[in-house]
């Protein structure tokens, strides 16, 4: 209903330049868009002449948002976000016959979480639309207080007076190594044992890279071999390699752990704290009723998750 009532009731314009100031591009705009770029660049011209200032500078080949812009993208996000609220209460109207839900997840959770809630939730409601996106923590939670997607779920995310804290869960960071790999056997490991072989670290821009790095710095270990990345899918298959080991929690290891492919090794050294997994709305916004059935899905699958944590 909303993709084709949206511009019954409000010009493309707004759209338009709320897309190009998220790409940076006309061209990537129209792109994301499925129109053509000079129908973009039109509506870009259309609002800088309606409200007679530049809305973009143009660098080189490339455009930034100007002082005018970045205050109109502010209210432009404000107004779409309340139109499809008006949209998403319409869709009430019908029960839960149709909607959509918008969430942001960072890797982890949508690896092991996302896809059994989703298809159990769409087996009881098959005409709800869920559109997910995976990012990281930071990015995840800039998409919850912009009102880009209706509920998020990242790790360590700081209070913020437009969050809504629906659920939050304590994760043990652990050792993820091969079963051939030498501590593979141990009940518990320490950071200690963990440097005397090569490793593979989440970068600083995972929560759980800035937690490992404090506590490495806090003991004074300097690993021997080191390699760092942001994915972790490929620590997981460096790990299972059978040299190196990784660091994750539990969340997101059930195949693997399943499988026999990858062993989990609970870290006991005190300088580790839990990694913190929060379920997140923005408080701001009224949620329609098919975000805050879905939400109360995802809050249950979490607190099953919990039992089998502990």
């Amino acid at each position: 209903m909303k993709n084709k009532s949206a511009h019954v009731f409000y010009s493309p314009a707004l759209r338009y330049f709320v897309e190009v100031a998220r790409v940076g591009s006309i061209r990537g705009a129209a792109r994301g868009l499925n129109v053509v770029s000079s129908a973009v660049n039109r509506q870009i011209l259309n609002l800088e002449d309606h409200f007679g200032l530049q809305l973009f500078d143009r660098i080189g080949r490339g455009i930034k948002l100007s002082e005018a812009g970045e205050i109109l993208l502010v209210h432009a996000k404000r107004a779409l976000a309340d139109f499809e609220s008006a949209l998403d209460a319409l869709d009430d109207l019908s029960g839960l016959k149709r909607g959509i839900v918008k969430i942001a997840v960072v890797e982890s959770v949508a690896e092991s979480l996302m896809a059994p809630v989703i298809s159990r939730f769409q087996q009881t409601y098959p005409g709800i639309q869920i559109e997910l996106q995976v990012s990281s923590s930071t990015r995840v939670m800039e998409a919850i207080t912009a009102a880009e997607v209706h509920v998020g779920m990242g790790f360590n995310v700081p209070h913020h007076d437009e969050l809504d804290f629906v659920n939050c869960q304590e994760l043990k960071i652990g050792a993820v190594v091969s079963p051939k790999h030498p501590i593979a056997k141990q009940k518990s490991c320490t950071l200690a044992q963990c440097v005397l072989y090569p490793m593979v670290m989440p970068n600083e821009n995972l929560s759980i890279g800035q937690i490992l790095t404090n506590a490495f710095k806090e003991l004074d270990l300097q690993p021997k071999t080191l390699v760092k990345a942001n994915s972790l899918k490929f620590m997981k298959s460096l790990a299972a390699e059978g040299k190196y080991i990784g660091f994750q929690t539990r969340l997101g290891m059930q195949i693997e752990r399943r499988s026999g492919a990858l062993v989990f090794i609970p870290i006991s050294s005190p300088e580790l704290p839990s990694d913190q997994l929060v379920l997140v709305t923005n408080k701001m916004y009224d949620l329609s009723l098919a975000p805050r059935t879905f939400i109360a899905h995802l809050d249950q699958a979490l607190d099953h998750f919990r039992e089998f944590e502990n």
